[in-house]
């Protein structure tokens, strides 16, 4: 080989490995700068008195994921339904839902997975009549119009309500209705019962707009509130959930001890009566948990009764929609 050749060669190589260098230095810059970006964290508000509210007025998530390099963006939906809607289409990455929502959702492969338990007497549902009604028991529905929103926890409670006592859902009329809906049709005599939750329950037996034909409490049913979190979040950012379930936690914490102040917030938020509202806290028992055995079993419990009625078609295994590793990695 002559020199002339030689040294085209050595220029050739030098320059393919100044380009390679050039590309992986590229390489590495994008690699930092992907790592770099926001995440948004979606927290959904699922409708009535709760803790979520009350950590979105006091900035914690914010506050906390700013430091985490992440942002907050807020949304609410009136049940369960639309939120799932929401987190499909990848605008809720956590919120709290109702058992029987766990399991339609999931029966309907819905992406979520249940990372702890938020309460267990779902939200006081109750199914509702007018003060004056005939009606008396569950058995008296019997061909009645019912007003619900088909798939909420308001829902499954009555489904479970009508099986104890040896009615079907075939057996009563439901009339498909979301509560800014289901409240005006209600009070005006349209539908003879609403299925419903708190606050409703209260603010409308308080106001003695409405009464009590049974809940989960005169039933005795379990039936848990959970948070969930969007798969795809939660395989991606499971530091993120953790912290998220550590705020939430802050939230459980606090309102324990600033009863007052949180009435005031709630109040404010949903435009409701301060002492109304006090009282709803005062009754409600807020929680952030694992999912314990007794949690699955009712939520398990729920899945086979929803299969008898024929809601879902195909038998639902509870013990794999939930982890609690989240929930153990956020007490660390």
């Amino acid at each position: 080989m002559n020199k002339v050749n030689h040294r085209r060669l050595l220029k050739t190589g030098l320059l393919v490995l100044a380009l390679m260098i050039g590309l992986l230095s590229l390489a590495a810059c994008g690699k930092k700068d992907a790592s770099s970006e926001k995440v948004t964290v979606n927290i959904a508000i699922n409708g009535g008195l709760n803790l979520l509210t009350i950590a979105k007025n006091k900035g914690w998530f914010e506050e906390e994921f700013t430091k985490a390099n992440a942002t907050v963006q807020w949304n609410e939906f009136q049940s369960s339904v639309p939120l799932l809607e929401g987190l499909v289409s990848d605008r809720v990455d956590f919120s709290f839902i109702g058992d029987g929502t766990v399991v339609t959702g999931k029966a309907a492969n819905s992406p979520f997975t249940v990372i702890s338990v938020t309460g267990v007497e779902g939200n006081q549902n109750s199914v509702v009549v007018k003060p004056d009604s005939p009606i008396q028991s569950i058995a008296d529905l019997k061909g009645k119009q019912i007003a619900v929103a088909k798939g909420s926890s308001a829902h499954i409670f009555l489904i479970k309500a009508l099986q104890k006592n040896g009615l079907k859902e075939s057996d009563v009329n439901i009339v498909q209705l979301q509560p800014d809906e289901a409240n005006p049709a209600f009070q005006a005599g349209q539908v003879d019962a609403w299925g419903i939750w708190d606050p409703f329950v209260t603010t409308e037996t308080a106001a003695n707009r409405a009464r009590i034909v049974e809940s989960v409490k005169t039933m005795n049913f379990i039936a848990p509130a959970v948070m969930i979190g969007r798969d795809k979040f939660l395989k991606d950012h499971p530091d993120l959930t953790a912290l998220y379930l550590k705020v939430y936690q802050k939230a459980v914490d606090w309102v324990g001890q600033n009863l007052d102040e949180a009435a005031d917030i709630l109040a404010t938020e949903k435009k409701m009566d301060k002492a109304l509202v006090k009282t709803l806290l005062e009754n409600t028992h807020y929680i952030n948990e694992p999912i314990s055995p007794e949690i699955a079993d009712a939520i398990q419990s729920t899945a086979d009764i929803l299969l008898e009625s024929g809601t879902i078609k195909e038998k639902l295994d509870v013990s794999k929609v939930y982890d609690n590793s989240f929930f153990e990695e956020s007490r660390k």
